[in-house]
């Protein structure tokens, strides 16, 4: 699985070998905000977009499922509530461009 990490900054900074910015995709957003388990929100989501017939913008990559952009956003501060399965988490997966 390849996962990127990244970090709201308030203005664009430089990169070096380790680190490089970058942008979140524009588009279209399916989103929810979920406490507890992830795997339960992704499936809900998914189920979400499908039962509203849009699409997802993924494609079948030889390692697997490949998305636009999926993206968990931690909306809790960990020094407010250290207990990580009370974190508020938003789930959002960019729809594709063209939708029926």
């Amino acid at each position: 699985m390849d996962i990127e990490v990244g970090a709201p900054v308030a203005t664009p900074l430089p990169g070096d070998d380790r680190v490089r910015p970058g942008l979140l995709p524009a588009g279209r957003y399916a989103s929810l905000i979920y406490i507890g388990l992830g795997l339960a929100a992704n499936k809900a989501l998914q189920e979400w977009i499908h039962a509203n017939n849009l699409q997802l913008d993924r494609w079948t990559d030889p390692k697997g499922d490949a998305f636009g952009c999926r993206y968990e956003a931690y909306l809790t501060d960990p020094k407010v509530e250290p207990r990580k399965k009370q974190w508020e988490i938003e789930l959002a997966m960019k729809l594709g461009d063209k939708q029926p």
